[in-house]
């Protein structure tokens, strides 16, 4: 389990370049009101070794279902996910990881 605080950067939650499938949980549930957040998941090119964007979601408020799963993707060369709170008040991103 790990905790993130967010300061308006972008904020790396978890990366891995290693094989393997990897998956895990965000969770949204300290969010109140005023708070906007964007969620990033990346996946390093095997061609020039830098991540791209694969998927950006974006949360604002009070969430109803605060617990966001990462469902299972597979990295080779590197996956990444990350975080960035664009309003409200810095807030603590809890998440884990799981590799399969």
């Amino acid at each position: 389990m790990g905790k993130t605080t967010m300061d308006g950067t972008e904020q790396t939650l978890f990366e891995n370049t290693s094989l393997g499938e990897f998956s895990g949980y965000i969770f949204l549930d300290k969010m109140q009101s005023s708070d906007a957040i964007v969620v990033r998941c990346y996946v390093k090119d095997v061609e020039d070794n830098v991540y791209k964007l694969y998927e950006s979601y974006s949360y604002s408020g009070v969430q109803s279902k605060p617990a966001i799963r990462v469902v299972p993707m597979i990295g080779k060369i590197g996956v990444k996910f990350s975080a960035q709170q664009t309003a409200g008040t810095y807030r603590v991103i809890d998440h884990m990881w799981f590799k399969r």
